[in-house]
């Protein structure tokens, strides 16, 4: 991903996962997008420039169809993290998501990582069948209930 580009991306990236936190009651809508905010200034202080993290645009004959970015785990060296993957709904359902996948996994090989995690919201069906079928396996579920009575 070029500079020129970042800031598109990250506009669009954040406003995604505000409404996702929202979706899933981790967040309200008054505070959503000023976290949403928050988290990515933290993760990417120097925006695409940011040691051991690799932003990608996603493109298929000169087409622009998604985003993958991966980083190095805060949790461990040989661990890379995958905190944001999307193919455009118009480009969903034609297997390049699992390519795509595929090819975000070869390349934190090379970089020398051992292992790749993700986080994906439990109500997302569609990406949870995407990544099960590209080899990952649930290792951890957060699960809650709203105490309104």
């Amino acid at each position: 991903m070029l500079p020129a580009e970042f800031s598109q991306y990250r506009q669009a990236a954040i406003e995604q996962f505000a409404l996702e936190k929202i979706r899933v009651g981790t967040w309200t809508q008054t505070t959503a997008k000023k976290l949403a905010e928050y988290e990515f200034n933290i993760l990417l202080p120097q925006g695409c420039a940011t040691p051991v993290n690799y932003l990608f645009k996603i493109v298929v004959e000169n087409k622009i169809v998604g985003n993958f970015w991966l980083a190095k785990s805060a949790n461990s060296s040989k661990t890379a993290f995958i905190y944001d993957f999307e193919i455009l709904p118009e480009f969903q359902n034609q297997g390049l998501g699992t390519k795509a996948l595929d090819l975000g996994c070869k390349f934190a090989q090379q970089q020398g990582f051992s292992k790749i995690e993700l986080h994906v919201f439990g109500g997302n069906q569609r990406a949870i069948h995407v990544y099960q079928k590209a080899g990952f396996s649930m290792t951890d579920i957060v699960m809650q209930r709203k105490l309104e009575f």
